[in-house]
């Protein structure tokens, strides 16, 4: 690994010593790991950043406008989950919701989006690691080998 020597204004360094205590790392780990942070989100596509920027903008106006915060309040989440509704219409692709055809990486049964919108939101919230996870890896194959299964017993085969 190696070092680097940087200038950072002593604002910022008390800021990134404050969130190191909080996260209980070292001032260099939350260093990195705030670096990968963005690196990550940089990797994401515009219309993604675009939304992400815009949901992180939300709560403090919902807070000021209306005196609560949204995650506390059920009208402030009633107005949150509206905007992100709002943004998220502005952002939907022209046509009808139709069948994906096959997924290559497909972990879910079905083709329902709502039902497999929820299974993504169940595991990721269970663990934010799912989608690198060994336990994702095993669903996929899992449902890879009952699909294959289910093609040769179509076909007239035995198993």
């Amino acid at each position: 690994m190696k070092q680097l020597k940087a200038s950072v204004p002593d604002e910022l360094t008390a800021r990134l010593e404050a969130a190191a205590t909080k996260s209980d790392r070292s001032l260099s780990a939350e260093i990195l790991a705030r670096l990968e942070a963005s690196f990550a989100r940089d990797a994401l596509d515009k219309p993604t950043r675009d939304l992400l920027d815009g949901l992180a903008l939300m709560p403090d106006e919902i807070e000021i406008e209306t005196g609560a915060v949204w995650h506390k309040h059920p009208g402030a989440w009633a107005v949150f989950r509206q905007a992100i509704l709002r943004r998220l219409a502005e952002l939907k692709p022209e046509g009808v919701t139709i069948s994906f055809g096959k997924r290559p990486h497909q972990a879910f049964p079905g083709d329902d989006p709502e039902e497999i919108g929820t299974q993504i939101e169940l595991h990721l919230r269970i663990n934010p690691d799912f989608t690198q996870s060994s336990f994702r890896q095993a669903m996929e194959k899992s449902f890879y080998e009952i699909a294959k299964l289910h093609e040769h017993r179509q076909k007239g085969g035995k198993r």
